[in-house]
């Protein structure tokens, strides 16, 4: 068939419905609003067929584009209200133009040939006949629309919940890093030598660490304070080994009443260190701070690409984009230019979770 199917904004492939809805149609109409015995359909059928099949083509059709047109351009689930009050508009004032130039055009065609029309509807039944069929038309498309989106959601909520689930197990292992725990120890193992209290303290420090890492694997969201006092001890134990190497700036308050992923901020650190040269010469800069709305969490860097790039699968941020679709319709901001890298990550209201 010629027909796109344009499942963007219909959601299905509507083509088999068009193929044998269009006949079943035009069959039955004349019977159900002209009132026609069936003995006078019968002796009517060559013509009220082809008409009907006509007529309903036409406003099938039309209805289908007016349909895509609208969603088009009203897509969004808030412009529902202002998509259906225009397409009904649109339909009470344009159906019965083209049902009359229709119509009209049949009425010509009958005076120039020898066809006799069986069927004279009334303004009435016309009208009754267009307007219900035009909107049949609509709520059928609209109905199989809601339902395939309504699948969609779901599956698509599955998915996150999945992605949710499987995210705690790589943030397990991510804050298990052998390449973490190995540059921990040995800063460790440099320290105590050198200086018992302060190796004391920076195990303090890593077992705190470790104890929230693991201890909020089962939470999906945590309040944005908790994870700025977890960050704060997690840049310590980079300090330690970096020194001045690594700058790192936090604001001094944050909101008490928004909340965001757990451990998001660690792995965006991880992220601005994991890419970029981090020595004396060339200190990395961490900036991370709230927008002025605090609608977002922002963490941006310094680019100074490593030489030899590191391997990496985008993985992590796509994996915080998706956790963080579950609870806001905010979106993971990534953003690089003048040299700077910077994430925007959307803050969670805890009455959304």
């Amino acid at each position: 068939m010629l027909i796109k199917p344009n499942i963007q904004y219909l959601a299905f492939d509507d083509r088999k419905m068009i193929l044998y809805g269009i006949p079943l149609v035009a069959l039955v109409s004349p019977l159900i609003f002209f009132g026609l015995s069936f003995e006078e359909y019968v002796e009517a059928a060559h013509l009220e067929i082809p008409e009907g099949i006509l007529y309903t083509s036409i406003f099938w059709f039309y209805n289908r584009w007016l349909l895509i047109t609208l969603r088009r351009r009203y897509d969004s689930l808030t412009d529902l209200v202002k998509r259906f009050t225009l397409q009904a508009i649109i339909i009470l004032v344009s159906a019965p133009i083209i049902s009359t130039v229709v119509t009209f055009l049949l009425a010509k065609l009958y005076e120039v040939t020898p066809l006799q029309d069986f069927c004279d509807p009334t303004l009435s039944q016309g009208l009754a006949a267009t307007y219900f069929l035009t909107f049949s038309c609509l709520l059928l498309y609209d109905a199989i629309y809601f339902f395939h989106k309504y699948k969609e959601a779901l599956m698509e909520k599955e998915w996150i919940q999945k992605a949710h689930i499987q995210s705690q197990l790589d943030n397990l292992r991510n804050q298990i890093n052998p390449h973490f725990l190995f540059n921990s120890m040995n800063t460790l193992m440099n320290l105590i030598p050198e200086d018992g209290q302060k190796a004391r303290s920076y195990l303090g420090k890593l077992s705190t660490f470790y104890r929230y890492a693991v201890s909020k694997q089962e939470e999906a969201t945590v309040p944005l304070s908790m994870e700025f006092e977890n960050a704060k001890i997690y840049i310590d134990l980079l300090k330690e080994r970096f020194a001045d190497s690594l700058e790192i700036s936090l604001p001094k308050e944050v909101s008490k009443h928004k909340h965001t992923l757990p451990l998001s901020l660690q792995l965006l650190v991880e992220n601005a260190i994991k890419h970029n040269i981090v020595s004396k010469n060339k200190p990395l800069k961490i900036d991370i701070c709230l927008s002025q709305d605090e609608r977002y969490l922002i963490v941006r860097n310094n680019l100074q690409r490593k030489i030899q790039p590191v391997e990496s699968t985008g993985m992590g941020l796509e994996n915080i984009k998706k956790r963080i679709a579950f609870f806001t319709d905010e979106l993971l901001i990534v953003s690089s230019a003048n040299n700077v890298f910077e994430v925007r990550l959307p803050l969670i209201n805890p009455q959304t979770r």
